[in-house]
C-alpha cells in the first residue's frame, strides 16, 4: 500500500549535479530523501506502481550522471544514526547507510577504537562500503564488518547478512556480483578494537611514519598520515582543488598465484638494477598481490 507522506516528500526534475562529487549532470525526473527504512519501501513501492526507473543515490562519489539526467525516482539515502555497545575488549558500531563514511571513522579513531584508521578520507557513505568492501592502505572494510540489514528490492523484505554471507573479496562482495541491484543496504554493522593498536602494514604508510620518527603510531597518528598521502594524490574530497574532483581509481590490483609471481619477478629484475625490487604484497590462499 503506498504511503501518502512518501507521494508528498518527491519532488521533480531536481538537478543531481550538485549530489556527486563530479558535480556534473542532469535532472532526476522524480527525487526523494528517505531518513528510513519504511521511507525507502515505500519509494521502492512508488516506481513499482508506476513502472518507474529506479536508482539509489549515496553520497555521489562514484557515479557520472548523463546531461539527460535520470528518467525515473531517485531515491538518496539519508538513513543515519549511530549505536555502540561495549562487546568485551571490542565496541560494536553500527551505523546507517546514510551516515557520511569519514566522519564515522573519525569519531572511532577519536575513541580509540581501531580498524578504520588506514581508510581514513574516503569519500561516499556507509552503505557503499559492504558493496565494494571499501579498503585502502592495507586495511578491508571486510576486517571489521560483522553484518548487513539490507532491503530486498523484489519482495520488500529487511533482512540481516552476516560477514560470511556477504562473501567478500578483494574490493568486491556478492552485491557487485551475483546480487547486483538485488539489495539496498540500509545499515551495516562492525567489530572495533577498543585500545588496539594501528595497522601499519602498506609500505607507503610505513615509510612515511618512519621518515618522521614515529616509532609506535597511534590511531590519530595514522589518521592523519593517511590523510596526507590521500591529499597529496588528490584523493581527498575538497571543494577548493578541482583535482579532487574524481570517481576514484578504475582499476584494482591484480593478484597471482605465486609461481605466476616469480615468472614475472624473473622478467621485471632484467629491467632493474637491483637497488629496487617489484612492489608485492601477500595475499589470501597464497597469491600475491601486484602493484598496477
Amino acid at each position: 500500500m503506498l504511503r501518502p507522506e512518501f507521494e508528498e516528500s518527491i519532488s521533480e526534475n531536481v538537478p543531481l549535479a550538485p549530489m556527486t562529487t563530479l558535480g556534473i549532470g542532469g535532472p532526476a525526473r522524480y527525487f526523494a530523501e528517505v531518513t528510513t527504512t519504511g521511507a525507502l519501501i515505500a519509494g521502492v513501492e512508488w516506481a513499482k506502481s508506476r513502472s518507474a526507473p529506479l536508482f539509489v543515490l549515496g553520497g555521489g562519489s562514484n557515479i557520472v550522471v548523463a546531461d539527460s539526467g535520470f528518467p525515473g525516482l531517485v531515491l538518496r539515502i539519508n538513513i543515519c544514526g549511530v549505536e555502540t555497545r561495549i562487546d568485551g575488549d571490542h565496541i560494536v558500531v553500527e551505523a546507517g547507510a546514510g551516515e557520511e563514511w569519514d566522519r564515522l571513522v573519525a569519531h572511532c579513531v577519536a575513541n580509540n577504537w581501531a580498524g578504520f584508521e588506514c581508510l581514513s578520507g574516503i569519500p561516499g557513505r556507509v552503505g557503499a562500503t559492504p558493496i565494494q568492501n571499501v579498503g585502502a592502505h592495507g586495511q578491508d572494510t571486510s576486517e571489521t564488518l560483522t553484518s548487513v540489514e539490507a532491503l530486498e528490492l523484489s519482495s520488500g523484505r529487511l533482512i540481516n547478512l552476516s560477514a560470511s554471507e556477504c562473501e567478500f573479496g578483494y574490493r568486491t562482495s556478492r552485491f557487485k556480483t551475483r546480487d547486483r541491484d538485488r539489495f539496498v543496504i540500509t545499515r551495516a554493522t562492525y567489530s572495533l578494537a577498543a585500545g588496539g593498536e594501528a595497522a601499519v602494514r602498506y609500505p607507503e604508510l610505513q615509510r612515511y611514519l618512519a621518515d618522521r620518527d614515529v616509532e609506535v603510531p597511534t590511531l590519530s597518528d595514522v589518521r592523519q598520515a593517511v590523510l596526507t598521502l590521500r591529499s597529496r594524490k588528490a584523493m581527498v574530497i575538497d571543494p577548493s582543488d578541482i583535482d579532487s574532483r574524481s570517481v576514484g581509481s578504475f582499476f584494482v590490483n591484480p593478484t597471482v598465484t605465486g609461481e605466476e609471481f616469480e615468472r614475472i619477478n624473473h622478467r621485471a629484475n632484467r629491467f632493474i638494477d637491483g637497488t629496487e625490487s617489484m612492489p608485492a604484497f601477500p595475499a589470501p590462499d597464497g597469491r600475491v598481490k601486484l602493484s598496477a
